[in-house]
């Protein structure tokens, strides 16, 4: 079989030297002629590790196809300390090649020693498979003379001429059980289930203790503070243990510069995401959307809501005002209970202190119920910019509201629309992982760290204190009874017109801030924009006293013309106290 410009010659029948026939499996009991090249080859490979896997370890180039690995500079310094220690932990960013590195290592143990027992354990089946399935392809590409031959071979375990085996198993809290080996080999150990840690620790550890020379090997990359990983790794660098620290960083891969990074992080969404996934970052699991000091500062602010309708679902803590520039962001739910569907107002004229103005609330209202209630809430603030997540039964909401009521003041943002994609099927928001770490540092950038939030419903404000980051990186309600995050999503969304992309495209920047975020905006003109005072056609369940039945209509033009008025008789209006003047800037009443 050529390799590497070498011919292994067998003696006789071929056929009787393959393992089922096939020629990339020599059986263990194969005899071929050796050349002072292949010998020198063996010779070098046993000895060094770093010699074997260059000269002799192939890859897949999605691109190229089949070459040669070229080893980085941060690849060797992990390879030659998982040769020299017996316990490493290394702390990986995304995409340094981590599976590779454990592949070589363990085909370099497994050809080169004899009787060696390697098992490698992953956090799900299917990676511990994949895992597998790329040390079959790299022991398949080896030269055969490198090879001690097979005796089994299968989907999840290998046994070699040698005595030496390969097998392959999940962080189940039975990992391993019964068995023992001399290399443990753990993958994404950060990523393991919580209520699995200490069953699963437990169940693999003694693995290793029956033996004095047994190594074990962590790669992961950071989940979060607190994990068994994070206690090894951290324990290993303030060297509180007898584990070795490995780390790789993004920018130790050549290629990846400030503008890769800069890159990266547009497509993830967000700068925290990118230091979770790429900068190694064991961000702290459980940090809430609104730290304590923040929420007891906020709370003092709070206030019950002026206006109280339908039955508490809907708040108001200021009237609608022509001069004001307002946004509204959705939440739909299915209207069977728990889940909510949550519209929330925000006055954002002045982007120092934008105010929350309104909460609609209710988790037994219908999606097409919904839908009518919402159009009759966004009249009341002059039809303003909504973003609504249509996901789910939010895009029927979305659909109907623009379809079937007019409505097209709607907010579209989603990366994966396309210029070809419908005009119709991009409005609203599409709620994915990114799309939802950005929506989330954009919150957190109002509320945190400028701290230009007037948060006035307290429920609300206690939503984002429950509102927490979890070890996988994702937001949501902690999970304990009685907690959502339906009013936190709507003002989510709400903000999410405060992006700068969004921004530009329902008003005018007039200026930006340090960090090109919009500091100073005013609304552009889409025409007349007319409110319904929602005083006039709810009757005041919190105080009946002040409340008019009679709709009132606002934010007229400031000289009405007599065709104007007439126009508005015909229709049922009439200005207040029976004035016709053609200058009349009060407002008119049905």
């Amino acid at each position: 079989m050529s390799k590497q410009g070498q011919e292994t010659n067998f003696h006789g029948d071929e056929s009787k030297h393959y393992y089922l026939g096939n020629k990339k499996l020599p059986r263990p009991d194969a005899e071929f002629e050796w050349t002072p090249e292949m010998v020198r080859d063996l010779k070098k490979s046993k000895k060094n590790i770093l010699y074997f896997a260059e000269k002799f370890f192939y890859i897949v180039n999605l691109d190229r196809g089949k070459e040669k690995i070229n080893l980085f500079k941060c690849q060797k310094r992990v390879l030659r300390s998982m040769r020299d220690n017996r316990y490493v932990t290394l702390l990986a960013s995304r995409q340094i090649g981590k599976t590779t590195l454990l592949t070589i290592y363990c085909l370099w143990v497994a050809c080169f020693q004899d009787d060696q027992r390697i098992l490698i354990v992953a956090n799900k089946e299917q990676t511990a498979i994949n895992i597998f399935r790329r040390v079959r392809m790299a022991y398949e590409m080896l030269p055969n003379h490198l090879k001690p031959g097979v005796v089994e071979y299968g989907k999840t375990s290998m046994v070699l001429g040698n005595g030496s085996s390969i097998g392959i198993s999940t962080t189940s809290s039975d990992a391993g059980r019964g068995d023992s080996c001399n290399v443990l080999i753990l993958d994404e150990l950060a990523f393991i289930d919580n209520h699995l840690v200490d069953p699963f620790w437990k169940s693999v550890y003694p693995i290793i203790s029956s033996s004095k020379k047994s190594k074990i090997f962590i790669a992961s990359t950071p989940n979060g503070a607190g994990n068994l990983f994070h206690k090894l790794y951290t324990g290993a660098v303030k060297q509180e243990s007898n584990w070795h620290a490995e780390r790789v960083d993004w920018w130790e891969i050549p290629g990846r510069d400030d503008q890769w990074k800069e890159d990266t992080i547009k497509a993830l969404g967000s700068v925290e995401a990118f230091n979770q996934e790429f900068g190694n970052q064991f961000l702290e699991t459980g940090e809430a959307a609104v730290g304590d000091d923040l929420f007891e500062k906020m709370k003092l602010t709070c206030t019950e809501p002026k206006f109280v309708f339908d039955d508490g679902a809907y708040k108001l803590w200021e009237e609608p005002n022509e001069d004001s520039v307002y946004v509204v962001g959705v939440d739909v739910a299915e209207g069977v209970g728990d889940n909510a569907s949550v519209v929330q107002i925000l006055d954002i004229t002045d982007l120092t202190a934008i105010k929350q103005v309104a909460v609609y609330h209710s988790n037994t209202i219908a999606p097409y119920n919904f839908t009518t209630k919402l159009y009759e809430i966004l009249q009341h603030w002059g039809n303003p910019p909504a973003a609504i997540e249509r996901n789910n039964c939010g895009a029927q909401v979305v659909d109907h509201l623009y379809n079937t009521h007019g409505y097209s003041n709607l907010i579209h943002f989603s990366p994966k629309a396309t210029s070809s994609t419908s005009y119709a099927s991009r409005l609203g928001v599409v709620a994915h992982t990114n799309t939802k770490y950005k929506g989330v540092m954009n919150m957190r950038y109002w509320v945190n760290e400028l701290d230009a939030v007037k948060i006035n419903d307290i429920r609300t404000l206690s939503e984002l204190k429950a509102f927490v980051r979890y070890p996988n990186g994702t937001w949501a309600a902690r999970k304990e009874a009685n907690t959502f995050d339906d009013r936190v999503m709507s003002l989510l969304w709400a903000l999410i017109s405060l992006e700068r992309e969004v921004t530009e495209k329902y008003f005018e920047i007039l200026e930006l801030d340090d960090n090109g975020k919009p500091k100073v905006i005013r609304g552009l003109d889409f025409g007349e924009r007319l409110f319904i005072n929602p005083l006039s056609i709810y009757n005041n369940e919190k105080d009946p006293a002040n409340g008019n039945p009679s709709p009132i209509l606002f934010g007229m033009p400031q000289t009405v013309q007599e065709d104007d008025i007439a126009e508005l008789e015909g229709l049922g209006w009439s200005a207040p106290s029976g004035q016709t003047t053609t200058n009349d800037e009060s407002w008119l009443k049905y």
